[in-house]
């Protein structure tokens, strides 16, 4: 039997969770099954090209501009010449790009990943455009139920077009080199937080947390690991609270990891959020973590055993998590046992499996 041809269609080749996940897909999905392309619409940023080009052929449109008609015809073009089995793509230009090309070609089964809860903040031409893109899929899938729930009432999708597949990490990677701290030393406690930096992670609240725990831990440091539109201005909030010098911004790193190997407390502030893969690692990592109460983590952290919860947009409550977990070694230590197990449940070899039996389904064909 020959291989089926998988293209993946997605933004750029960033450090984001798409990217990540599909590099997952090209390592762990079946090679004598599948042939596997990587369709990229932006020339930059390019961080995850080398670790792409290992296992699948690399297609950069290099458009430079979001909205740009040339796509449709470059990406047709592409389509055209790999002939796919399965398209599958990934965040919203590449899925309405995709969309309105499918008019024009329908060789291929068409599938699309939702990796956030729709955000109602946008402006409806937006939310509308996906609406119209997502006729043209044969199976959405969706990263938690919290975004599946979402799609159903914003965008009005059937119950029986999405499929949910929560997201997953390559447990093993996160469990190679964990160094357990059993007794914190209180006076080079760090927090850290590892996303993009934008208003949906919520990392200024996070920030004026940091007031209410260098109250207590003048030593305290916190970690930032990413980058985003929002960078200067928080590093702006920081100067303006007086925290500066105890807070490092990092910009963003390939491999997370060693961060996390020095972490006492993860916190990850979301105002809203589809999953919170984040989540996932530094529980990995023998890291305890707090994290705000909103749909889509509620799914990966069960409050008071794996992590505590907090309330969204609320520094003060961020803080007394924070110091809970520092000031009760007990809870700590539970938090991080029950933590390595909830992780566990998300591997990536899991979520492969239910995923080859998709694309097995959607092509009729027998694994």
């Amino acid at each position: 039997m020959s291989k089926k041809r998988i293209l993946y269609v997605t933004t750029s080749l960033g450090f984001g969770g798409a990217e990540k996940l599909i590099l997952n897909y090209l390592k762990e999905l079946d090679k004598s099954k599948y042939e596997f392309f990587v369709c990229c619409l932006r020339e930059k940023p390019e961080d995850l090209l080398k670790d792409y080009s290992n296992y699948s052929e690399v297609i950069n449109l290099k458009i430079r501009n979001k909205f740009n008609p040339s796509t449709i015809f470059k990406l047709l073009k592409v389509f055209k010449k790999l002939k796919p089995d399965i398209i599958h793509t990934h965040l919203f230009q590449p899925r309405v790009y995709t969309s309105i090309v499918r008019l024009f070609y329908n060789h291929s089964v068409f599938i699309t990943h939702k990796h956030n809860n729709v955000n109602l903040r946008k402006h409806h031409i937006f939310i509308l455009m996906e609406m119209f893109a997502n006729l043209s899929y044969k199976k959405i899938i969706a990263i938690s139920k919290s975004v599946k729930d979402s799609l159903k009432r914003f965008e009005f999708i059937p119950d029986e077009k999405i499929y949910v597949l929560p997201n997953c990490i390559n447990f093993n990677d996160f469990r190679k080199n964990v160094d357990y701290k059993e007794n914190t030393d209180k006076k080079q406690l760090v927090i850290g937080v590892v996303g993009r930096l934008e208003r949906q992670k919520g990392i200024k609240y996070l920030l004026m947390a940091m007031k209410y725990i260098l109250s207590k831990f003048p030593n305290a440091r916190l970690e930032i690991i990413g980058d985003g539109s929002l960078y200067s201005e928080l590093k702006e909030i920081s100067v303006k609270l007086g925290i500066s010098n105890s807070v490092i911004f990092f910009g963003k790193f390939a491999n997370v990891i060693p961060f996390y190997n020095k972490m006492d407390v993860f916190v990850l502030p979301s105002i809203y959020e589809g999953f919170g893969i984040v989540l996932l690692e530094a529980m990995a990592s023998g890291v305890p973590v707090v994290a705000t109460n909103v749909e889509g983590i509620k799914e990966v952290v069960v409050d008071s055993k794996c992590g505590l919860l907090v309330l969204p947009e609320n520094p003060e409550s961020i803080a007394k998590a924070v110091l809970t977990i520092i000031e009760n070694q007990n809870l700590r230590k539970s938090l991080i046992s029950e933590g390595v197990k909830r992780a566990q449940l998300f591997d990536v070899q899991e979520h492969v499996m239910k995923l080859d039996k998709l694309y097995t389904n959607l092509l009729g064909t027998e694994s």
